[in-house]
Parts: C-alpha cells; structure tokens; sequence
C-alpha cells in the first residue's frame, strides 16, 4: 500500500457514508456520485453529477478534470470538515472487564493510605456505570501560513476532573454501541458542566503550543528585520557615495533646477518608505492568530466499582468515605477531600469523624 493509502481507504468510506457510489477507473483513481445535498455542501457545481477523483499526482497528466486528493486541496478540507459534521457526538459502552476482583479489600487498602492505628473497612461494592468524555478541540494556528493542530481532552464526569488515562483504556477495551448490562448510572456532571472543563484544559495546552510558536516568529521577526536593515543600509550608503560624486563634479551648480541634493533626499525617502513598508508587511505575516472550535465529543460509558470505605481508628470516632476501583485500569481512583477539594489517595480522620485528606486533618487539629 502507498502512502495514500489510509486517506484513499477514508474518503471511500465517507463516500460510502454518505450514500455515493463509486467505481475505480484505475489503480488510485475512482469516478464518483455523490447525493445533491452532499454537492451542495462540498460547494461543487451542481451540474457535476459524477467528480473523477485521484490520489496519484502522476494521475492530472492523464485526466485534466481530476480532482488530486492531497493535503491542501480546498475540497479535501471540506470533504474532512462535512465528516466531522456527521459525527460530532457518539456514545459507546466499554465491555470485558472484570468486575469481581480477587479479594478486592486488599487491593484497595494497599492502594490507599491511612495513618498508623486506622483501620480501612471496605463494604460490599456496587457496580455503577460511570460516564466520561472525550473531547477533541481543533487549534488552527494563523501566520504566515495556516497550521492545525488537534488537542484531545478527556473528562470524568463522576469527579468532575480530567481523565488522563482514558485514551489509554479506549485502546484495549471492548466496545459496544448498546448498554450490555442493566447497571444504574452513577451522578454525572452535565454536558455544559463537563464541555467548560474541558475547555478550560484544552486553553492550557494551547496557550503553551501557542507561545512557542509565538517565540518562534519573534526570533525570525527579529532575524529578517535585521536582514532588511542592513540592506536598506548599504542601499542608503550606495546613494550617499553617489550623492557626494555629483556634488564633487559640481552638477548643483550645472544644473540648479535639478539638485542632486533634492534628488537624492527624494530618493532616500522613497527607500525608507520601502523599508518600513516591508517591515509592516513582515509584522503582518508573523503575526499569531489562534482559533479554537469543538471538533467531535465521544461519551463513554464504564462500568466501575463504588465502595463505602470505613476508618476505623483505636480510639475516637469512625467515618465513611465512597471510592471507585477502576476495573480497566485495575486500580482505586483517587477520591476527593471534602475540605479542599484535591484529590486524594491517603485519608485521614477529624476528631468528628470527617474523612479528609491528611493536610486538611492537621490544620483541623491546629
């Protein structure tokens, strides 16, 4: 297969996506019929009922109406942009992990910390599903030229917190587009609530992306202006030097109605207008636009565990705490201090029996 070969087997499939036909003509090269709604939004002429298209540059000499499915061909962009449109929410459910792990207590006391003399008590868990988000925001970096970038974020939706794991529980799971099991919905953030964080996450990491970009244009910015000067420079000298010989061969006095001294400041003139106008137009181009848009969201569906976890200490008052064991990830999910609002993975108890995470029980002790 050629390098083409993945964008050849995707824009087939969107093709068959959108209820076209097609048919190859030859090896990379396919006529193509296309419903009139989709034309209409791939701007194509409406009298192009069937578009020959190909993915081998070699491909135009032979067929001059081609259309060449490269990066950078407008109609590729509208092709990707018109298939993101039909897909831009989707819901699965993750499958085929277990649910009844050996001697679960253990495994969350080891993965919890409590101080010495409290005792950890998990309860009989329950299986929830539990529903996060991926979000897949497009950055579009403008200069000089136009540059893409894609930045995925993902969402727990129960912790209202990023999910930085869930691509990698996305690539070994099993996957189904229907609920399998008949488990009750655990408490969710609602879309709005869970877009804004992501959001929010997604700024983060643009604003780095975009500043060394931005770093990057002022050290060319700096680089070319300081090349033009030093051209307009010796530009500047170069008239100097024949101004002072027309002065030295006395053309003031042969001709006073056409000093060399006026002619030669017209001339300066117009090459600082030339400099700063090349200098605006190099500013112009290194300036840094940067536009953000929601490309597609996929809300996933796990089934997880929640477990009542007691602390039990030798002395003073006992309190109660929910945690999740993540079956994917075969291990307890970092709970949240009711204090501060961090996460936690090491508890600690209030003399009333608060579940609190370590610092927030030493300044209740102060």
């Amino acid at each position: 297969m050629t390098d083409d070969g993945p964008l050849e087997k995707l824009l087939l499939e969107y093709v068959d996506a959108v209820g076209g036909v097609w048919q190859d003509v030859e090896p990379q090269v396919y006529d193509v019929m296309l419903p009139a709604s989709v034309t209409a939004q791939l701007d194509l002429p409406a009298r192009d009922e069937m578009i020959r298209i190909a993915f081998d540059p070699e491909a135009v000499a032979d067929y001059p109406d081609v259309h060449l499915m490269a990066f950078g061909n407008p109609l590729l962009d509208r092709v990707f942009e018109h298939a993101q449109s039909l897909g831009r929410s989707s819901r699965i459910y993750l499958t085929g992990h277990n649910l009844s792990p050996h001697d679960l207590p253990s495994l969350l006391r080891r993965g919890l910390q409590a101080p010495p003399g409290i005792d950890l008590q998990p309860a009989t868990p329950r299986v929830y599903h539990f529903r996060q988000a991926l979000f897949w925001f497009q950055a579009t970096f403008i200069s000089d030229e136009k540059e893409h970038s894609t930045i995925p974020v993902g969402i727990d939706l129960y912790y209202g917190r990023v999910a930085r794991h869930l691509e990698e529980v996305l690539q070994h799971a099993v996957i189904s587009d229907t609920r399998p099991l008949p488990y009750p919905d655990a408490p969710c953030l609602a879309p709005a609530q869970a877009y804004r964080l992501a959001r929010e996450e997604a700024t983060r990491s643009l604003a780095v992306a975009a500043s060394a970009r931005l770093y990057e244009h002022q050290q060319v910015l700096q680089r070319e202006t300081q090349r033009i000067g030093h051209y307009f420079d010796d530009l500047r000298a170069e008239l100097a030097e024949r101004q002072a010989r027309a002065e030295a061969r006395g053309e003031d006095a042969a001709h006073p109605s056409a000093s060399p001294t006026a002619r030669f400041a017209s001339q300066r003139q117009a090459l600082d207008r030339e400099e700063q106008a090349r200098i605006a137009e190099l500013r112009r181009k290194m300036t840094l636009r940067v536009q953000v848009r929601l490309l597609n969201v996929l809300w996933v569906i796990q089934p997880k565990l929640r477990v009542r976890v007691r602390l039990v200490p030798r002395q003073g008052s006992a309190g109660e705490t929910e945690v999740v064991w993540d079956p994917a990830l075969q291990r307890v999910e970092a709970t949240v201090c009711p204090v501060c609002g961090r996460p936690t993975l090491a508890l600690a108890l209030t003399r009333s029996g608060q579940v609190v995470c370590p610092a927030c029980a030493d300044a209740h002790k102060k």
